[in-house]
């Protein structure tokens, strides 16, 4: 049985830097990933570059920016009101900045593409945007998808 539409997938993975920096791993994760192979919900081209595996079988691969965290250019948008910003913040276009938007302590990088007279419209930057991303892969296991999984994908 190979990866393809309409399979479960189980993958063991690490996904570092091109310099070999962890990211992410299942390990550290406790377990594997576990997905309908076209909708891993992972990375753009993780679902391509296993395609065709079988069970037992490992790949190392990298995908470009596009295929992983995006671009700089391509992450999304929001409109921050001016209210919620810190007096006297420097709102020109063009300009970068770090923000905790949940509470949580950690922070988003944003540009801002638009300043207008009540808010601002910036653009959220994953911290891995424009950068190329190495992936070593192992399926452990294939199942066919039941019909509840392809109706709830």
């Amino acid at each position: 049985m190979k990866v393809e539409e309409g399979k479960i997938v189980t993958l063991e993975y690490t996904i570092t830097t091109e310099k070999g920096e962890m990211i992410e791993s299942s390990a550290g994760r406790g377990e594997p990933l576990v997905f309908l192979f076209g909708k891993s919900g992972m990375l753009p081209g993780l679902d391509e570059a296993v395609r065709g595996m079988e069970v037992g079988d490992e790949r190392e691969f990298d995908l470009p920016p596009e295929k992983a965290f995006g671009t700089i250019d391509s992450g999304p948008t929001m409109d921050i009101l001016k209210t919620r910003l810190p007096d006297g913040a420097d709102m020109k276009v063009g300009t970068m900045f770090e923000a905790d938007m949940s509470g949580s302590g950690q922070t988003v990088k944003m540009i801002v593409l638009e300043d207008r007279v009540n808010d601002v419209q910036v653009r959220l930057i994953h911290p891995l945007a424009g950068k190329i991303i190495h992936i070593k892969a192992e399926i452990e296991a294939l199942r066919e998808a039941t019909e509840e999984e392809l109706k709830s994908s």
